[in-house]
């Protein structure tokens, strides 16, 4: 399917300077974590029969894109046009939307403003792009966002995921070009590195501190799911799927992400133990899930079938 890229890489730069806002360049160290691979042979998929979609569109936006959702509901993402081509030049713009009441939000002097999660103490994170590449960033209010820079990824560093305890999660590229799964921790950088792949990303984490991303051989993929927990990284895949990202858990440890078939198409999941269920937006001709909350609500956003962009809850009902 053709949407929007769902990474701020493929955006323009066009700003020609940047203010650091607070830039955190401190020592690393890297966990490297045993893998094992989930047996698919015992693995089931269910009908998503059991799940409401409800829409959710920044006003006026040309697309809107969710990715986080908290215990309390509240959604956070990014845009285009609307409200961001009105208090900004950038190409997009983080929002925060409580009971249909959307903030808007464009990091000072950037390009580019997405939010990708937001915690069950509200603390919000996501990437902002900027005339030379892309970092990850904690959004503290008004324009302020502060920034998140893993040692060795200057250039590209994006945060995915937040716990309650402000752990934060993402990945980084090395001047390999390879991608590498980080934890931040006021300040301290710990790389998760599953043995046996040349690319770790890291894209959720619960509030016991479990972490969910993606492993590949490729940069370009194909990419297998994986969850991380006491120093053990255990790799899936969608059965039967051609590719698969986890990108959120919750304290039930159910997993959400998507995959795609062998055909290329796009579809949602979320992972109970062994069990998976597909979420596939009504009429969408690509769903893609991303972070849950601990009542199950899925966030994430679909392309219809003219083209647009829409983000979505998804309700267990």
């Amino acid at each position: 399917m053709t949407t929007l890229c769902n990474t701020l890489r493929s955006k323009p730069h066009t700003i020609t300077g940047i203010v650091l806002l607070s830039l955190l360049a401190l020592a690393s160290t890297t966990l490297f974590a045993q893998t094992e691979t989930e047996d698919e042979m015992e693995q089931t998929t269910q009908p998503a029969t059991n799940y409401r979609f409800t829409t959710v569109n920044a006003p006026g936006a040309s697309a809107t894109l969710a990715y986080g959702i908290n215990n309390s509901g509240k959604i956070a993402g990014y845009f285009t046009g609307g409200e961001c081509s009105k208090v900004s030049d950038q190409a997009s713009c983080g929002f925060i939307d409580v009971k249909g009441k959307f903030t808007t939000v464009a990091c000072e002097l950037e390009n580019a403003t997405d939010f990708f999660d937001i915690s069950n103490a509200s603390q919000v994170i996501g990437a902002y792009s900027f005339f030379g590449g892309v970092h990850g960033l904690i959004w503290e209010g008004n324009e302020g966002c502060f920034d998140i820079v893993a040692p060795e990824g200057p250039s590209l560093t994006e945060a995915w995921g937040v716990n309650a305890s402000g752990l934060v999660v993402g990945f980084y590229q090395d001047s390999a070009g390879s991608f590498r799964g980080f934890v931040y921790d006021k300040g301290k950088y710990t790389n998760i590195e599953c043995a046996g792949w040349a690319n770790t990303r890291a894209f959720g984490i619960n509030d016991e501190g479990i972490i969910v991303g993606d492993v590949s051989d490729s940069t370009s993929g194909s990419f297998r799911g994986f969850v991380y927990k006491s120093e053990k990284c255990t790799v899936f895949n969608y059965p039967k799927a051609a590719s698969t990202s986890a990108r959120g858990i919750n304290k039930s440890d159910q997993v959400s992400g998507w995959y795609t078939d062998t055909s290329g198409k796009t579809h949602g999941f979320v992972k109970t133990g062994s069990s998976f269920v597909a979420l596939n937006n009504p009429g969408a001709t690509g769903t893609l899930a991303y972070h849950l909350n601990d009542q199950g609500q899925v966030a994430g956003w679909y392309t219809a079938t003219n083209g647009s962009v829409h983000g979505f809850v998804a309700t267990p009902k």
